[in-house]
């Protein structure tokens, strides 16, 4: 299953520790604050755990999808996808 994690989260660092923990959770940023990648159920629920956790009492929020792959291929991209020179861009 493929999940995507979306947030909006004003404080610097606790946004920066998000990103981080989808990065190494092995998703791939899509947008600025935006990752994707296929994740196991098992996985999925540690990294929501861990999500919890860092966005504690903090104002935002995050959102977590699961989308079937079938779903996922629908999917339409309009305009340029930008990506860091040094983030590694999974194709699933």
């Amino acid at each position: 299953m493929i999940t995507l994690v979306i947030y909006d989260i004003t404080d610097d660092i606790v946004r920066n520790k998000v990103a981080k923990a989808c990065k190494r959770f092995g998703l791939s940023r899509i947008q600025k604050s935006a990752f994707l990648g296929d994740l196991p159920s098992a996985k999925r629920k540690e990294l929501i755990s861990r999500l919890r956790r860092i966005l504690g009492n903090n104002k935002g929020n995050i959102q977590v999808f699961v989308l079937c792959k079938a779903d996922f291929a629908l999917r339409e991209i309009i305009g340029y996808v930008e990506f860091d020179e040094n983030e590694e861009i999974v194709i699933v």
